[in-house]
């Protein structure tokens, strides 16, 4: 009985494998956005999104779930099921698929004036994602802007 009570729980603390005490979730920023496809329901996007490992040792990604809201308004959302690994301190790009609704595409066409392209578009995405050996997924959140901003010339201080 005592062998079976010991298994039992070594099992379980197997099964329920956690990260190491203060490790942090993954940073994850926009990159860029492309189209793919227009269609009457739906618009279909690829986003190339940046993931910050601040911790100082590997994981590995096996799920992105997110979404994507452009000046304060819902735009797109995806799901990744592709496995990456995120080496400890490093930045990994990764391209996800997105999709949008049209009302969701006709709405943000209406407010991204030419004004509002030059100076940047104000982003904010979040969602969460599964890291190897975890049985929880990790949050994620964080705001930028897109495109905008003045390039310096060469050579020119900060």
């Amino acid at each position: 009985m005592r062998r079976l009570l010991l298994f039992l729980f070594l099992f379980g603390l197997s099964a329920c494998a956690t990260l190491p005490p203060g490790a942090q979730a993954p940073r994850v920023s926009l990159a860029d956005v492309s189209l793919r496809s227009l269609g009457l329901l739906e618009q279909r996007f690829e986003l190339d999104l940046d993931l910050v490992n601040p911790n100082d040792f590997d994981l590995k990604i096996e799920g992105l779930d997110f979404e994507l809201e452009v000046n304060g308004r819902p735009f797109a959302n995806g799901i990744s099921r592709v496995t990456t690994l995120l080496p400890a301190g490093a930045t990994t790009p990764i391209r996800v698929d997105a999709i949008t609704r049209s009302k969701d595409w006709l709405t943000q066409m209406k407010a991204l004036s030419p004004d509002v392209l030059k100076a940047g578009v104000p982003y904010r995405v979040h969602g969460r994602v599964k890291a190897g050996g975890l049985s929880r997924w990790l949050p994620f959140e964080h705001t930028g802007v897109y495109g905008g901003g003045t390039k310096r010339p060469k050579g020119q201080a900060i």
